[in-house]
């Protein structure tokens, strides 16, 4: 990737950071302001040597990769690593170190930052554009995977709050029943529904996958159902399995589904709601 020069200024003061495929910036030009600070004596410190050789050590960093020494040419003097940069600004003035480091935020995040002359910046570079719409169009599906994730969380939390007919002890009982048994308990509360139509919910509303398996005895294929992804996080269900042997046929493991007490709460809560509605 090829490394660019770009100058912010920091109260009338110009600082050039490089971009390419990371960050450094020049400290010269950066320490300038605070001629009162030596900024031989903080680069060459114990604890910068120890943060650098530290940094090296874990990253696979070469010393050089870390500080370098550019003379002649345009924008000499000494060039730091962003994280190094930052250790050093720390050094001369806390409100510096913020400003460094939002801005080497900004370039690693978009390649450019909010002091750019942007508009410009986007006519005279398509890439940087689509560069940067690819990463604000990642950056709001990251947030609204974070918003559904939130919305989810408080429905499942509201979800978990007893039933008016259940107490807690329902919620934490081993007592785990089946959806035939689940079905008259919604009815009892005045929602009419039975197993099968129950079943065909779950599968329909995501609790529940339908599978089939083949029936020696009854000669035909029948249903069973194992709980969601989702539905297992929830602790809905539990689920038994049994090894059948028949003579002259395979092993066949036999799964059975039971609702937990926490779904009991879960789905009664769910089921008065649609009643409501």
């Amino acid at each position: 990737m090829n490394a660019s020069i770009i100058k912010f200024d920091y109260n009338g003061n110009q600082i050039p950071f490089e971009k390419g495929d990371d960050v450094m910036v020049n400290l010269t030009a950066m320490a300038k302001a605070y001629p009162e600070k030596n900024l031989s004596t903080i680069v060459n410190s114990q604890e910068i040597n120890e943060y650098c050789a530290s940094l090296s050590k874990l990253k696979n960093f070469s010393l050089a990769d870390l500080l370098t020494v550019k003379r002649g040419g345009d924008n000499p003097g000494t060039w730091a690593h962003r994280l190094v940069a930052i250790r050093v600004a720390q050094k001369l003035n806390s409100d510096l170190a913020v400003w460094v480091d939002m801005r080497v935020d900004e370039l690693l995040k978009y390649g450019m930052t909010a002091t750019q002359p942007t508009l410009e910046q986007m006519i005279n570079n398509p890439d940087l554009v689509i560069s940067l719409a690819t990463q604000l169009k990642s950056e709001r599906e990251e947030k609204q995977k974070i918003v559904l994730e939130n919305q989810s969380l408080k429905e499942l939390n509201e979800s978990q709050r007893p039933a008016v007919i259940f107490t807690e002890s329902v919620k934490i009982s081993n007592t785990n029943i089946l959806i035939s048994d689940l079905a008259k308990l919604i009815t009892q509360n005045g929602h009419k529904i039975g197993e099968i139509r129950l079943y065909e919910w779950m599968v329909d509303n995501g609790y529940l996958i339908r599978r089939k398996r083949w029936s020696n005895s009854k000669q035909k294929h029948e249903n069973y159902y194992t709980p969601t992804q989702r539905a297992a996080e929830m602790k809905l269900f539990w689920v038994s399995e049994r090894i059948i042997s028949n003579p002259g046929h395979p092993q066949f493991t036999k799964f059975t589904c039971y609702v937990t007490g926490e779904g009991q709460v879960y789905f009664i809560n769910k089921f008065n709601k649609l009643k409501v509605a």
